[in-house]
């Protein structure tokens, strides 16, 4: 048994592990996030607002660094740019005439250069301080800028000492007063939009800063060599999300710690459902297929099946419509909202009790309802393949009571077929019902989950899909091991 234990939980880190490919293939396919500052340059005449523009991409490269989608996929070799490479992507972003059906390969060459990191500030520096070319000095100090931005995560905050913390707070904050204005257009490419005097200005900020920063940025070879594989998205992501220190980009914390507050609240009431469809599901179908054929059992299964017709929103709407909408001259039976509000906290346990009772009766009914009428089915079905077996005729050919024969033997071996219909559970449990959640306004994982995919936060949606096929493999464990317990021919094959 515990060999074939081991064996299954090795199994297991194969699947993990291509599930996490999966999730990182799909996550490096989502949305560039420098998509949004680059529709948004600046006016019509193409001139960079360095407020705006500023703000924006700091804002996008801080996202994506939430998940290591500002670093190359597999393999950096970022490391290894010099001037005159730098010198060409810069010059590749410049506009031209009859070139405007390039405009989105020239953005993404552009979004590129912005999130260069740190192997592309020396080089740009020496772009800017070369006055021979001073029609790129405008692009230069604007890729420098974002390039040398470096994003303080939530674990940066609570874990760098303050000295490094504000040394990089202030490094930031300079940059955003090197960048020279300037505009890209199809008719002339690249040009100043400031005068001589800002111009100068903007240039002895830019040798000012690197006087003080310039160390920060200076690397040798051997920096360069690792960074080819250690500093990549593959190794940020995961390395991100084994020490959990993967964040929402939505929500700016932690994915594990939003997930285990909102699954909080998911939990009970789906366990509770669960608990009541098994409870409700198992008698019923134990009940309908002893009395096979009668008239209770031809209006159990009718009622069972056009009650599985009706989909839950369906069911939930009704419910609101009726039950919790105020009418002339009567108020509401029911709450519209799934959970009391937070006054109700300040109220006596059995008070208390009651309150939730009362604002999660309708979300409970409209989640266990659909539940039960497909298990009792199941088990009837089970049951009655167990009824007719050669094993049960012969135990009724030697006088064992009929209840003896499906309570001692039909219902035990009939439970094979509600364990593997009970092998998702877990994941159930973690998953959350989103519709129920979102009519009844319960703050739960489904309704989490919702606004993550409409916000496109795919950290917080990765790691979600993570732990609940997780949980879906032990739970697929499980149910292998309650096969063996409650069939001996299948121990058998474990020991």
């Amino acid at each position: 048994m515990w060999g074939y234990i081991a064996r299954r939980l090795l199994l297991m880190i194969p699947t993990i592990v291509g599930i996490l490919l999966i999730n990182f293939a799909v996550l490096r396919c989502a949305d560039d996030p420098l998509r949004s500052a680059l529709s948004q340059e600046g006016s019509e005449d193409n001139a960079l607002d360095p407020q705006l523009i500023g703000q924006t991409v700091e804002s996008s490269i801080r996202t994506a660094a939430m998940s290591g989608r500002h670093l190359p996929a597999i393999i950096n070799m970022r490391g290894f740019l010099h001037r005159d490479r730098v010198q060409s992507w810069l010059e590749s972003t410049e506009r031209e005439e009859g070139m405007q059906d390039e405009e989105a390969r020239r953005q993404r060459r552009e979004s590129g250069l912005w999130l260069s990191g740190r192997f592309a500030v020396q080089p740009l520096y020496e772009i800017l301080s070369d006055p021979d070319q001073e029609h790129l000095h405008g692009p230069a100090s604007y890729a420098l800028s974002f390039a040398a931005y470096r994003p303080l995560s939530l674990h940066d905050i609570q874990t760098m000492p303050s000295a490094q913390r504000s040394h990089i707070s202030t490094r930031n904050a300079r940059l955003r007063h090197i960048r020279i204005g300037h505009e890209n257009t199809f008719e002339g490419g690249f040009s100043l939009t400031v005068d001589e005097e800002t111009y100068r200005e903007r240039l002895h900020n830019i040798q000012e800063w690197w006087q003080r920063y310039g160390e920060d940025f200076t690397y040798g070879p051997g920096a360069a060599w690792a960074a080819v594989f250690l500093e990549t998205g593959f190794i940020d992501f995961f390395g991100r999300f084994f020490s959990g220190r993967l964040e929402s980009e939505q929500f700016r914390r932690p994915v594990f710690e939003l997930i285990g507050e909102r699954w909080y609240i998911s939990f009970w009431l789906q366990f509770l459902s669960v608990f009541l469809a098994w409870t409700i599901a198992v008698p019923i179908g134990i009940r309908s297929a002893r009395r096979k054929g009668s008239l209770e059992d031809k209006a159990t299964t009718n009622s069972l099946f056009m009650l599985w017709s009706l989909p839950e929103f369906f069911v939930g709407a009704l419910l609101l419509f009726y039950l919790c909408t105020d009418r002339e001259g009567s108020a509401a039976l029911f709450p519209a909202q799934g959970l009391p509000d937070t006054d109700s906290l300040w109220l006596h346990t059995p008070a208390y009790l009651m309150a939730v009772a009362y604002h999660g009766l309708l979300p409970l009914f409209c989640l266990t309802y659909g539940s039960f009428t497909v298990l009792s089915r199941y088990m009837r079905g089970a049951l009655l393949d167990q009824m007719g077996a050669d094993y049960a005729r012969t135990a009724r050919a030697k006088g064992v009571s009929e209840d003896a024969i499906v309570y001692k033997h039909n219902l035990r071996n009939s439970m094979i077929t509600m364990i593997t219909m009970g092998s998702g559970l877990l994941s159930a449990l973690f998953g959350g019902f989103v519709v129920v959640e979102y009519m009844f306004s319960i703050p739960g994982l489904g309704t989490l989950l919702l606004e993550a995919a409409r916000a496109k936060d795919a950290p917080l949606v990765m790691g979600a899909t993570v732990i609940s096929v997780s949980l879906l493999l032990i739970s697929i464990l499980l149910a292998d091991l309650l096969y063996a317990v409650v069939d001996p021919r299948i121990r058998s094959r474990y020991v």
